[in-house]
C-alpha cells in the first residue's frame, strides 16, 4: 500500500502497543515511522521533522497518578501553526476523553484499548491518502464563542487588524474573529497573494485594481473600496508587486 514521503510519529509508553502499531504500519511504503515513549522526545521529533500524522497515547507515565501527558502534548502541539490542524489519532485506556479530544483538540479519531490494529491502520491510511487542498481551496480557521469557522482564503479581499479583534473582509461580507497580529495572520494564510499594505491591513493582491504610489493608496476591484499604503510598507509592497 503506497503513499509518498510521509512521517508518522507514534507516542506510546507501552512496549506491547508500540510494537503492535509500528508492526502494522510497516506495511506502508515510503513512510517514515518515528517512536517516542514520552512527550519530551515527541516534541523534539515534531520540531526537527515535519510530522504528517500523530498517534498519541494519553497516558505516557503509568507511575504518575492521573497522568494525561499525552493530552498536554497535543495541547502544546496545537499552538504551533504548522500543526494547528494536523491529523492526530488518540489511543488510550481512559474511558471517555472523546469529547475533549474532538471538540477542543480537533483530533481525527479515538481508539480505546484494546483496539483492532487493522482498524487503526485503515484510519492512518485514510489520513495519508487525503490530498492537501490546493491554493484555490485552502481554508483559514478561527474559533469564536466555542465554535470553529472556516473561510476560503481566495474569498478574502483584505484583513483589518482592529487591536482587540480582526475583520476578514470577504466577497460574502465581513467576518469578525479573535485578535491576531498581522505577522501571525500572514504566517497562517501562507500565500504569496497576501501583502501587508499598512500597519493594520493585509490585502489579497488578486483584488487589487491599481496602486497609486504617489498618493499612497490601493484601489480594489468591484468597488470594494481603497486601502492606505503605510510609508514603512511602501518599499516592500513595490518589491512584491514587481514580481507579478
Amino acid at each position: 500500500m503506497k503513499v509518498f514521503n510521509k512521517n508518522i510519529l507514534v507516542i506510546e509508553d507501552n512496549e506491547f502497543y508500540m510494537d503492535l502499531i509500528c508492526n502494522e504500519l510497516e506495511q506502508l511504503e515510503n513512510v517514515n515511522i518515528y517512536r517516542a515513549t514520552n512527550s519530551a522526545d515527541a516534541y523534539k521529533y515534531a520540531m526537527e521533522i515535519c510530522i504528517d500524522v500523530f498517534i498519541v497515547d494519553i497516558i505516557l507515565n503509568t507511575n504518575a497518578l492521573g497522568d494525561v501527558s499525552g493530552i498536554k502534548f497535543i495541547e502544546r502541539i496545537r499552538t504551533i501553526n504548522k500543526y494547528k490542524f494536523a491529523p492526530i489519532i488518540i489511543t488510550t485506556s481512559l474511558e471517555d476523553p472523546k469529547l475533549h479530544s474532538y471538540s477542543y483538540l480537533h483530533c481525527y479519531r479515538y481508539f480505546e484499548k484494546k483496539y483492532d490494529p487493522k482498524e487503526l491502520f485503515a484510519t492512518v491510511l485514510e489520513v495519508l491518502q487525503y490530498e492537501t487542498p490546493n491554493e484555490s481551496t485552502k481554508m483559514i480557521y478561527y474559533k469564536r464563542e466555542g465554535l470553529l469557522f472556516s473561510i476560503n482564503i481566495q474569498d478574502i479581499i483584505f484583513i483589518e487588524n482592529c487591536n482587540r479583534y480582526i475583520e476578514y473582509h470577504c466577497t460574502d461580507g465581513v467576518h469578525k474573529a479573535p485578535y491576531k497580529s498581522c505577522k501571525n495572520l500572514i504566517e497562517d494564510i501562507h500565500s504569496e497573494d497576501f501583502l501587508q499594505c499598512n500597519r493594520h491591513t493585509i490585502v489579497n493582491r488578486r483584488y487589487i485594481l491599481y496602486v497609486d504610489l504617489v498618493n499612497r493608496y490601493i484601489e480594489l476591484t468591484n468597488d470594494y473600496g481603497s486601502l492606505e499604503i503605510g510609508p514603512r510598507m511602501k518599499k516592500d509592497l513595490i518589491s512584491r508587486l514587481k514580481n507579478d
